[in-house]
């Protein structure tokens, strides 16, 4: 009886220990943390830390995250509360100058009223940020993403950079297009975004007062203006430039286009002219295949400049490479597919490849560079001849600044447009922020097999697709659909029933390729999702059951427990 009484009095010391330890002593403990991440994904940049201590007045965040959608998935509600974690985060690492505020809003409450208010999106739920600063507008982030976690510190970071800066970026704009092109409404959505300066085509300089340069069809500007945009990029400028692959060809173009490639050659990277990138996988036809739009993973998801972007369309576009002996950083952002090939301009009607390689038709390119002017120009002095550090992107189309017959591809478009010039001439403390790698993202040998599978599914698989391709459009001239009235007579000539076969077989191949190919891929991903779920239940067993050997040993039951 003696021994149940004694270890019940013990717990309740124990639990009231507890409690008063909890209640008087915790909070007076140092806020102590330790990131054990692979990343250090869990402990805010550098970068961000110094932003922080930047601040200049207090902020207020208000995090809104609706918990009641039951149609909310699991994926955004473990990213609901990462988000929460980050933003507790930068509250922290800020000393005082930001109050958090966590709102859970009810439906119809006025809670939820103000998320609508400050246009937060509510599908599924609310899942947005609204910041505020004394004396200024009201900033917001509609919606967290979970395909953006690796751009989480920087949409947070860009949000707390337009509260305390709340004034347009100055940009000026250079275009070589001929005054009829129609990229009006481009540049009226410029103007919105920005403090927007056109510069004359035949300019010999960049003002003062622009920091960052949009260049569209430098191949159309006189030399003097090539060397402006030299000087203006070592001088410490930075520079979004679009470049149309296709030249005119007279004398005045040619002299232009050969200063263009010993620019481009100075920074480290060329691009083909008079060449046109056709895709197979991305173009809408084969009467288009110049013409096509690059998906989601068509880009480079941690770079700033394909924020919020799911498509982006290109037209006649050229391709990217860099310079082996470059020691400047060549980040492609836009890429082709696998099924892609660089063609002369006159070729292109009747290619549609299935076999290629990747092409990259956009970049940033970060890091020392030379001037393609190393005697000057006009008889004066040569200017900088080297920087050590540059920020460019460079696109190689033009195309894609026109209005396009959907009017969501050019939205896109322009977004596009917006990003990389948004994050060119954001403050240097924004800029220096860069994306973070996500803990918990698939691991580097099974993206590996994943890609192996893919290029291999795809070498193989070309001509079966081709094939099944001509079957279809055989079919289809043989049994064309029409009006009918009623019932209709079954056509079963031969050459049908052989072209049915083909149809029915084709695909049973190519589903039997994808397994065979991706076979090794699907047995990794078993075995690493084994290795994660087994051995943590059974690290648990094994604990419990030495416990339990522990605790017989310790206390054995007497014998007159049995009486």
């Amino acid at each position: 009886m003696r021994y149940p009484l004694r270890t019940g009095m013990t717990l309740s010391v124990i639990l009231l220990l507890f409690l008063a330890f909890n209640l008087v002593w915790a909070v007076k403990l140092p806020d102590l943390r330790q990131d054990f991440s692979q990343q250090k994904t869990n402990t805010l940049s550098p970068e961000v830390v110094h932003l922080l201590t930047t601040l200049e007045s207090p902020l207020d965040f208000y995090y809104f995250n609706s918990s009641l959608p039951a149609q909310k998935s699991s994926i955004l509600k473990h990213y609901a509360k990462r988000v929460e974690e980050k933003l507790r985060a930068f509250e922290h690492a800020a000393n005082g100058r930001i109050n958090l505020h966590i709102i859970d809003p009810a439906p119809f409450s006025e809670d939820a009223y103000k998320a609508g208010l400050y246009g937060l999106r509510d599908q599924p739920g609310f899942f947005g940020l609204i910041g505020t600063r004394e004396g200024q507008a009201a900033q917001r982030i509609q919606s967290f993403d979970p395909e953006n976690e690796p751009l989480l510190e920087y949409e947070i970071s860009h949000l707390i950079t337009q509260l305390q800066h709340p004034e347009p970026a100055v940009i000026g704009l250079l275009s070589g297009l001929p005054a009829e092109a129609p990229i009006e409404p481009l540049v009226l959505e410029l103007h919105r975004h920005f403090d927007l300066l056109e510069l004359e085509p035949t300019a010999d300089h960049v003002p003062s007062r622009i920091k960052t340069l949009m260049l569209i069809n430098p191949r159309e500007l006189p030399e003097k203006t090539l060397y402006a945009v030299d000087q203006f990029v070592l001088n410490g400028g930075k520079l979004l430039m679009f470049i149309d692959p296709l030249g005119k060809g007279d004398s005045k173009a040619t002299a232009s286009a050969t200063r263009l490639d010993g620019l481009l050659a100075g920074w480290g990277v060329s691009m083909p002219s008079n060449k046109v990138l056709v895709d197979r996988t991305y173009a809408p036809s084969e009467h288009q295949p110049a013409t096509f739009t690059l998906p989601r993973q068509a880009m480079n998801t941690h770079d700033v400049s394909t924020w919020k972007l799911d498509t982006v369309t290109v037209s006649n576009s050229g391709a990217l490479f860099s310079l082996d002996k470059s020691r400047a950083t060549f980040t492609p952002l836009l890429r082709s597919s696998r099924q892609s090939l660089l063609l002369d301009s006159g070729a292109v009607d009747s290619a549609f490849p299935t076999r290629g390689e990747r092409h990259v038709i956009a970049a940033r390119l970060e890091g020392p560079a030379y001037s393609a002017f190393a005697d000057g120009f006009g008889g004066q002095p040569s200017g900088l001849q080297k920087a050590t550090q540059i920020h460019v992107v460079v696109v190689a189309d033009t195309d894609m600044l026109s209005e396009p017959p959907s009017g969501s591809a050019q939205n896109a478009n322009k977004l596009f447009v917006v990003n990389a010039l948004d994050n060119l001439a954001a403050p240097q403390a924004l800029a220096n922020i860069r994306p973070r790698a996500v803990a918990g993202h698939s691991l580097n040998l099974l993206e590996k097999r994943r890609e192996a599978a893919e290029r291999a599914y795809q070498d193989q698989a070309a001509d079966l697709e081709q094939r099944l391709a001509q079957t279809e459009k055989e079919w289809q001239r043989l049994n064309p659909e029409g009006t009918t009235l009623g019932t209709e007579a079954v056509d079963t000539n031969t050459q049908l029933q052989a072209l049915n076969k083909e149809r029915l077989r084709l695909p049973m191949e190519l589903h039997a390729l994808k397994n065979v190919l991706y076979a090794p891929v699907q047995r990794l991903e078993r075995n690493i999702q084994l290795l994660v779920i087994v051995p943590l239940p059974a690290l648990l067993g094994l604990i419990a059951w030495g416990l339990f050997q522990w605790r017989r040993r310790r206390c054995p039951v007497p014998p007159s427990a049995f009486y």
